[in-house]
């Protein structure tokens, strides 16, 4: 039984992204228009197991990717080496990013930068998503405000995700959330069963802590960095959040 804080998706929680994601998902052609749409080099913060950025590159698009797993990674290599591609890849936190280059897209999949729990660190991440745009380039930020904002079932473990490992065990995946509405912040607890021929072998458990960010409130982040022409969309659709959805991407330029 392992119970660890997640900082960066190591172990288990890398061996099981891909179970959680799908090779198929609505924010593929999102960002993929994105980043057509403004020419240049892009980056990708939160690259994990090469999910987007692989068939990106496949497209022909210039995309380099950072993220703070190594597991995650080192899974992302061994998928474009199987490709024959050959990956720009760094392994930092956004928060402290140090790349040698500058681009004109910068965008975070899977909302992942409520994953900065710390209000330092988000502050921190937006100066260097800015400090790593050429003028005039964009960011784009997905974020999204927990459903069960006012409810919560801290005690009760809803059914996540099911798959198969690499050892031919089944997996099963359940999680449970804590709510801190002062705070904002939320803490997710998943535990991991591990089955091998019907019999539950291991049980692996992780926490996070992900702190949700409202409309205005990041919009003046943005502009306290110095982000302009902020503009915030429901979901995937391209059309503008509205009162109803939980769910927003974040678009800002340099």
């Amino acid at each position: 039984m392992l119970l660890n804080n997640v900082e960066s998706y190591e172990g288990i929680l890398a061996e099981t992204y891909d179970m959680r994601t799908g090779s198929a998902s609505d924010d593929s052609e999102f960002f993929k228009k994105m980043i057509i749409e403004v020419p240049g080099a892009a980056l990708e913060l939160g690259c994990g197991t090469g999910r987007l950025l692989l068939p990106y590159l496949d497209a022909g698009l210039d995309v380099d990717g950072v993220d703070c797993s190594k597991d995650m990674l080192d899974i992302c290599r061994a998928k474009a080496e199987k490709n024959a591609q050959s990956p720009v890849l760094y392994n930092q936190y956004m928060q402290n990013l140090d790349i040698p280059k500058k681009y004109m897209t910068i965008y975070i999949p899977a909302a992942s930068f409520i994953l900065l729990s710390e209000r330092e660190d988000a502050m921190n991440a937006l100066k260097s998503i800015y400090a790593h745009l050429e003028q005039g380039g964009q960011t784009l930020i997905p974020l999204f405000i927990p459903k069960d904002l006012f409810i919560n079932k801290g005690d009760e473990w809803a059914p996540g995700f099911k798959g198969k490992r690499s050892d031919g065990s089944d997996i099963v995946v359940s999680s449970k959330s804590n709510f801190n509405f002062l705070e904002q912040i939320q803490t997710k607890i998943e535990r991991y069963e591990i089955f091998k021929n019907g019999i539950i072998i291991d049980t692996q458990y992780s926490t996070t802590k992900m702190r949700w960010f409202f409309k205005y409130e990041f919009i003046m982040m943005l502009e306290k960095v110095g982000f302009r022409d902020v503009s915030v969309y429901g979901g995937y659709s391209f059309q503008e959040v509205n009162e109803d959805q939980n769910f927003m991407i974040i678009r800002a330029r340099k």
